[in-house]
């Protein structure tokens, strides 16, 4: 997405064939998961979510998220029509993928991914992206550190990629009435964005440098997360499911909203509770909780952020971050969502998706810290009955 443009086929725009697959396989999606298993995949991931939970019907094993589909799958005779547009065909796909990850029992939860572009909140203050070397940036709009001072108001512009965003969640929400929810699209945290808005190496200097117009930037980055937060849930009718790491799991209203904050894994623990914390802290009071996203390692955090009174769960992967290490440092009221990833940080081993699941099961029993494991979804696991046991079985919290 390079350009931002609005949705087509608003309302009152004609029917099309794409329409007619779309609600056919809305159809599908909704046989698939009736609301007596989506009822059961809200409570087992309360469960996980909430530590005081108290229901030891779900201590049987770990909530998981394996994205896998029969062979052939499920909606392998549905295609996409030539007439669909974009948004119609991101749609036609993600349903397919809604039913045929369908055959799997665990804690997956049917909903429309949004995407993510790190430009989403920059882009409320004027930031676009530019092609540097074959690789995308967001060019800063700082030039010295009393810019800050006079940067405008955050504001969700029409033709910028927060307004991109929102227009397809909205279209997405309201072309099937709300019966398939959203997931919100990746939300960078203030101190990614504020790296991103002032420049990295500048932003990181300026803390050491201009601690004052490092905060100011930092509460403006804040604001504008919140007023896009308030955004998503309005175009949603208040159903959002906030969270992004990964976009299959339900969340509990009280558990919050989730924001990516990759410098975890580059920042000491000086800088994370000087210049981090607080701010995620005003988020986590904004919705009742505030659930953080990192790439790369953090073990060194944990005892760092096990202050925040607001932090409800941490999402990393298992072989970047030492998963059973950071839960036995952990405060276990906070949840871990571990997903599995081809990166490899500090030695840590590679792990196949039986090794992924033994190790979160291992992590929750033996540290009593709740663990919820994810899968990437975009790789194509084969759903055969032989799997689908292995799987249920490696996921059990009895060794």
């Amino acid at each position: 997405m390079d350009k931002p443009t609005p949705c087509p086929n608003g309302p009152g725009a004609p029917r099309n064939a794409a329409d007619d697959t779309i609600d056919t396989l809305a159809e599908l999606v909704l046989a698939a998961y009736p609301p007596e298993r989506l009822a059961r995949i809200r409570s087992r991931s309360e469960h996980t979510w909430n530590s005081a939970h108290a229901d030891t019907a779900y201590d049987d094993r770990i909530s998981y998220v394996m994205p896998a589909m029969e062979d052939p799958p499920a909606t392998q005779h549905i295609g996409v029509p030539g007439d669909a547009t974009d948004v119609q065909r991101e749609m036609i796909y993600q349903l397919k993928a809604m039913v045929d990850w369908s055959c799997v029992d665990g804690e997956y939860y049917p909903g429309f991914m949004s995407g993510l572009e790190q430009v989403t909140i920059p882009s409320m203050f004027g930031c676009v992206k530019e092609n540097i070397s074959q690789s995308n940036h967001i060019k800063p709009i700082l030039r010295s550190p009393s810019d800050v001072w006079s940067l405008p108001p955050a504001e969700i512009r029409e033709g910028a990629v927060c307004h991109y965003f929102l227009n397809r969640m909205a279209y997405k929400y309201r072309r099937l009435g709300g019966r398939i929810p959203v997931y919100m699209t990746d939300v960078q945290g203030p101190f990614s964005c504020a790296a991103q808005i002032w420049g990295i190496q500048d932003f990181l200097l300026a803390l050491d440098e201009h601690p004052d117009e490092a905060h100011r930037l930092l509460s403006l980055c804040t604001g504008a997360i919140i007023q896009f937060f308030h955004a998503m849930y309005g175009v949603t009718d208040g159903t959002l499911i906030p969270i992004h790491c990964h976009p299959m799991v339900w969340v509990p209203r009280d558990c919050g909203v989730a924001v990516s904050d990759d410098f975890f894994a580059v920042v000491g623990p000086r800088t994370v509770r000087e210049f981090s914390m607080p701010y995620l802290e005003k988020i986590g009071e904004a919705f009742g909780g505030v659930t953080a996203h990192t790439c790369g390692n953090m073990n060194h955090l944990p005892a760092t952020l096990n202050e925040m009174k607001t932090l409800r769960a941490l999402n990393f992967g298992a072989t970047e971050t030492d998963l059973f290490k950071y839960a036995g440092e952990c405060d276990p009221r906070i949840t871990i969502l571990a997903h599995k990833t081809p990166d490899c940080c500090f030695g840590l081993p590679r792990l196949n998706d039986i090794e992924h699941l033994r190790l979160c099961a291992r992590t929750q029993r033996e540290t009593g810290v709740k663990v919820f494991c994810t899968m990437p979804c975009g790789v194509a696991h084969r759903a055969s009955p032989e799997n689908r046991k292995l799987w249920a079985d490696a996921a059990r919290l009895q060794p």
